[in-house]
């Protein structure tokens, strides 16, 4: 939870900075690109083979506890531990809140993504770590679209 002063105090960066800036790679680059990515999609993997054990039941069943938990689509999770799809910083965000994983196992999955580690210089980073293992998954959202002015909307909101 963060406060309205905190957030006034503070000096935040406008957007993420990626970690590399150019198209132009090596193949060493690229190797490390592949490396990390496949890394992201095994540790996430791992995260929901585990609630899979917890709860002892089936993908099926697990992905729609993921859903409810991430406020967050299971396609979304699917593409990215199959490879096809980008882990964006709000999927993670919401993944991590959703799960209640710790500091260090976010720290874990954001450290693999192509934007990078956490950070206190962004808003977005600074409100999810504060909210981390302490805020339900809506009032995360609701802080997170209050204070970015940028919309995670939740599944199935109702329309104004």
């Amino acid at each position: 939870m963060v406060t309205e002063q905190e957030i006034k105090s503070r000096k935040f960066k406008c957007d993420f900075e990626k970690e590399k800036l150019s198209y132009q790679v090596s193949s060493k680059e690229m190797e490390i690109f592949y490396e990390k990515k496949t890394k992201l999609a095994k540790t996430l993997n791992n995260f929901v083979l585990k609630l899979e054990m917890d709860y002892d039941c089936s993908r099926n069943k697990i992905a729609d506890k993921i859903e409810d938990n991430c406020q967050q689509s299971w396609d979304t999770y699917k593409k990215i531990i199959n490879g096809r799809g980008k882990a964006t910083r709000v999927a993670l965000y919401k993944f991590c809140i959703g799960m209640n994983l710790s500091r260090e196992e976010a720290d874990t999955l954001f450290n693999l993504t192509e934007e990078g580690r956490l950070t206190d210089d962004n808003i977005g980073d600074y409100i999810f770590v504060r909210a981390l293992g302490q805020d339900s998954i809506f009032y995360f959202i609701y802080e997170f679209e209050k204070y970015t002015g940028k919309s995670i909307a939740l599944r199935d909101r109702p329309t104004k």
